[in-house]
């Protein structure tokens, strides 16, 4: 394979071209700076909002301070409050000023934009990112697609742009900017296929670039989902009631604490493992004995605007199954791991000349304290919140940047990235693959914890590092394949050595040997960086002394919308 180098120079380097890094690209080319996008899919068909739901959950303007008190409440007061009262101001005018780039969202014939118990709502969403692609292209966006990001250059300790290769032709590409935005997304360790491509490359290149990760133990969020299908039905809350252990007893009898729509969602797998382990399992759906919630959920009311009736009936009629007089059989997605990468209220990082958005600061960001993921319908509204502000800020920061210029090290990268081709008789990547995933899916490893378990997957996780130093590949897409392994390997190590440190249970990280919540000692959040090589761990207390709200305070006052999860 003959392989060239390509070197390109801009102002702002994004790196990930799903919603957040379009939302980046759009916002910081009104500043007038040159703006390059680059993905290792296929712009616009990349990211997770094509297969997601839609919604945009919004606070309103009025609603800040209580909605505020809520969060930092609801997320055990390990939140970063900044952040907090950022979203809660900033949600509703994000929507808004994404409303105006183009026909996004459902309007009612008046042209209004519809909102509906707080949400805003994509008209298509398989439209979403090529209006968002239309816009930037037409201001003067540059795009790459199919270029597989590694690593990032460095100068005199600031970000310099990026290197990665094409995954077709195998070319080098080397691009040089004056400020970088990662917004690649979380690491879902190919959980779903043909839906998760991102392996945590973005908090991969941060570590390396020296930059602060925070909250890293808290990720791991499990659903449950249709054993036929591997998907989960949007309003599964509301269909709570119909879940059965093979005794036939429903879920919310034996645990009380899911039985309300939101619990349901983030605590209904935890239910499941319980009753499976116990030896109850398999769990079904049981609509066939309550016609109630079938009529409401498939009766004649709930057709679309096309005529069909709701995509679950129709997917399980595909594969003959008749919902209502027949039980389905669900289990335990496997885990969706948000970005962890430390930012300010700017989306930058502690590197200079390096921003983050999107999934891959959801944790890193502090807004869901000690959650994995959001108290409302989902993260759309914070990503293109973040997004807007990482484009905004960094396209500022360029007029204070220096040229891009040639890093240092490069032909040491190069040499680094290419090295899988060169082995002859070494590991697979796919088997390291599998290795990763067998040590991270398991709900006892990455949510159900303790010592002795996490202590084994960081062994088996040193083990796999020798072996995947000699990973091979045959052609570039192997070569993908083998980086994937590393940046898995990496995320997975993360996440472990985080969760062992936290010795008490808080929010997402369950400790079956530290089974409290420890204020006293872990009112902390837990700082992972890359210094002289090797991986440290730090502990800095959550500032509540210039913070608002405390533990102990007055709890918040709860709105009928608002749902609880304790």
């Amino acid at each position: 394979m003959t392989i060239s180098d390509k070197v390109l120079d801009t102002d702002v380097l994004v790196i990930g071209g799903g919603i957040s890094g379009l939302v980046a690209a759009n916002k910081a080319i009104e500043e007038g700076v040159k703006v390059l996008v680059v993905d290792k899919g296929v712009v616009p068909w990349t990211g997770q909002v094509p297969s997601s739901g839609g919604a945009f959950p919004t606070i309103p303007l009025d609603e800040v301070e209580a909605r505020a008190k809520y969060i930092v409440e609801q997320c055990s007061y390990l939140n970063d409050q900044d952040w907090v009262y950022a979203y809660a101001r900033e949600s509703y005018p994000a929507v808004q000023e994404m409303a105006g780039w183009g026909d996004l969202f459902l309007r009612d014939i008046s042209g209004k934009l519809i909102q509906r118990n707080g949400q805003f709502r994509l008209y298509r969403t398989e439209m979403c990112l090529p209006i968002l692609l239309g816009r930037a292209l037409k201001k003067g966006v540059k795009v790459l697609s199919r270029v597989y990001m590694l690593d990032l250059l460095k100068r005199d300790g600031r970000v310099v742009g990026g290197v990665g290769f094409h995954y077709q032709t195998g070319d080098l590409y080397l691009i040089h900017s004056r400020v970088t935005i990662i917004a690649s997304g979380g690491c879902s360790y190919k959980s779903r296929a043909l839906f998760h491509m991102n392996c945590g490359e973005g908090t991969a290149m941060a570590y390396h670039a020296g930059a602060e990760l925070r909250n890293a133990e808290f990720g791991g969020s499990y659903s449950v989902i249709n054993k036929h299908t591997g998907t989960a039905d949007r309003s599964l809350g509301t269909l709570r009631r119909a879940f059965e252990n093979a005794r036939g007893e429903r879920l919310v009898e034996r645990y009380p604490q899911v039985d309300n729509e939101r619990r349901f969602l983030n605590l209904g797998s935890d239910a499941f493992y319980q009753e499976v382990k116990a030896g109850r399992g398999p769990i079904y759906l049981n609509l066939v004995d309550q016609p109630d919630l079938a009529a409401v959920r498939y009766g004649p009311d709930n057709i679309t605007h096309s005529n069909r009736t709701h995509g679950y009936v129709r997917m399980m009629q595909r594969l003959g199954i008749d919902v209502t007089r027949e039980k389905v059989e669900w289990t335990i997605n496997r885990p969706n791991f948000a970005g962890c990468v430390r930012v300010d209220l700017d989306c930058e990082t502690t590197v200079p000349g390096l921003y983050a958005a999107g999934a891959a600061i959801i944790l890193g960001s502090g807004i869901w304290g000690a959650l994995s993921s959001g108290l409302l319908d989902g993260p759309l509204g914070l990503v293109v919140g973040n997004g807007l502000k990482a484009g905004a800020a960094a396209a500022k920061a360029v007029s204070q940047a220096p040229k891009p210029v040639a890093a240092a090290g490069v032909e040491k990268l190069k040499t680094e990235i290419l090295a899988p081709l060169g082995v002859k008789e070494g590991y697979s990547p796919y088997d390291a693959i599998r290795e990763v995933q067998e040590l991270i899916f398991p709900i006892e490893n990455s949510y159900l914890k303790h010592r002795e378990r996490l202590e084994k997957a960081l062994d088996q996780i040193q083990e796999l590092k020798a072996r995947v130093s000699g990973v091979k590949a045959r052609d570039a897409h192997e070569l993908v394949r083998c980086h994937e392994a590393r940046s898995m390997l990496l995320n997975a190590e993360i996440f472990f050595r985080a969760a062992l440190e936290r010795t008490e249970t808080r929010g997402s990280n369950r400790r079956e040997d530290y089974p409290e919540r420890d204020d006293r000692n872990w009112l902390k959040w837990i700082i992972i960086k890359k210094e002289d090589g090797r991986m440290t761990l730090s502990k800095e207390p959550v500032p509540l002394e210039r913070y608002k709200f405390k533990p102990g305070s007055e709890p918040a006052r709860v709105d009928p919308r608002w749902i609880s999860l304790k």
